[in-house]
């Protein structure tokens, strides 16, 4: 009768050993090792106490390892010949740690005895580093601020820095609005020249796919915030240098492809009918029965279309062509019909397809591929440039 109390009563006593942070403390993952320690304190103990003080163990040495663990890595970054970029940043980053080690510790009763000899706040240093960490960030601002007029990725970098002092320190030193004079310097500005001539298609529709390109990209959001996309116009830059233009030309269209195509097979019944007599001897005569059948024929009418444009980007300093791609749109539709030729019961009362009444015309589907081909191309250049 005792025996799945005491099965429930082990497994109850395995699953406190397993969750008291042994297993991540043995693995050298001590932080880790005092969460588990300190939540497996805060929960009831259970008839069994082994579970807690295992856990109790566990916490004091994952702590102690921990804090010595954090404690070296501080001392390395804030060595005087230490050259680690932003390295306030990662001592920060330690010191939130070390709080967290803390708290996990703090939230266990019996363990003030030991924890008295070490600190229980550390938001005083977490203020110093944040205020390290702003001042390294503004100074590699300033240095890439100065170059902003004739390298727009330093002026990027002025723009990104200032902003990330920013955020260690809100205010430290105005650094949002030299944000904002580092931005105009850091922006890629290139402009979406006028489609090339073409042989495929008329010059009204070569001008027409322009303005839907250029409506589209316009009604479009910039890529990101470093990058602005201008119509061919006289105020394309807003006063700044052009870095690159993109230049686009239809080099494919075919306007209307239509091809029928046929496949024919015989068809059966699902049961078999009279089709005949014939005398077994001279007084008895029996039905012939089979499967009736008849030759089924399938009829596929395709009408498909295409429209392809070339992209490349030059880079208006020097001609160099930077990259090249293709953007294609095509419109297809089909019907299908049938005829049959036989014994009409071998339809088993399914009835034959018929042909779509509307078949669409050739400007029908230049219209709606030209159309998505604009969409395509605006969407195509958001994606090409959301990185920059």
């Amino acid at each position: 009768m005792n025996r799945p109390f005491l099965l429930l009563s082990l497994a109850a006593l395995l699953l406190g050993a397993c969750s008291s942070g042994k297993t991540a403390f043995q693995k050298g993952q001590y932080d880790l090792a005092a969460k588990k320690a300190a939540e497996r304190l805060r929960q009831n103990p259970g008839l069994s106490r082994r579970g807690h003080g295992l856990a109790l163990l566990v916490l004091e040495r994952a702590f102690v390892r921990g804090y010595q663990q954090h404690q070296e890595t501080i001392r390395r970054l804030t060595a005087p010949g230490n050259t680690t970029p932003f390295r306030w940043e990662s001592v920060h980053a330690e010191y939130g740690a070390l709080q967290t080690l803390t708290n996990n510790a703090l939230s266990c009763a019996a363990c003030s005895t030991w924890l008295s000899q070490y600190p229980t706040s550390y938001r005083d240093r977490q203020t110093d580093a944040r205020e390290l960490a702003a001042a390294d960030r503004y100074e590699a601002a300033e240095q890439a601020f100065s170059y902003r007029e004739t390298n727009r990725l330093a002026a990027k970098d002025a723009y990104l820095n200032y902003r990330k002092a920013a955020d260690w320190v809100p205010g430290y030193r105005q650094t949002l609005a030299k944000s904002e004079d580092a931005l105009p310097f850091a922006i890629l500005r290139v402009v979406v020249e006028p489609l090339g001539p073409t042989r495929e298609i008329s010059p009204a529709d070569n001008q027409e796919l322009e303005s839907l390109i250029l409506r589209d990209i316009g009604r479009n959001p910039p890529p990101s915030s470093f990058v602005r996309l201008y119509p061919p116009s006289a105020g394309a830059g807003d006063g700044y240098t052009i870095h690159q233009a993109i230049q686009m030309q239809v080099t494919d269209y075919t306007p209307y492809r239509d091809y029928t195509s046929s496949s024919s097979t015989t068809v059966y019944s699902n049961q078999a009918y009279k089709v005949g007599e014939k005398k077994i001897n001279d007084s008895t005569t029996v039905d012939i029965m089979e499967k009736v059948s008849g030759t089924l024929t399938t009829y596929r009418r395709e009408i498909s279309a295409g429209l392809s444009l070339k992209l490349r980007a030059i880079d208006t300093q020097d001609g160099r062509e930077l990259w090249q791609d293709g953007v294609w749109e095509s419109q297809n539709w089909a019907t299908e019909w049938q005829t049959f030729s036989g014994d009409d019961r071998a339809l088993n009362g399914s009835s034959l397809k018929t042909a779509a009444a509307f078949v669409p015309s050739r400007w029908s589907l230049y219209d709606t591929m030209r159309d998505d081909l604009a969409g395509d191309v605006a969407r195509y250049l958001r994606r090409r440039y959301e990185r920059d």
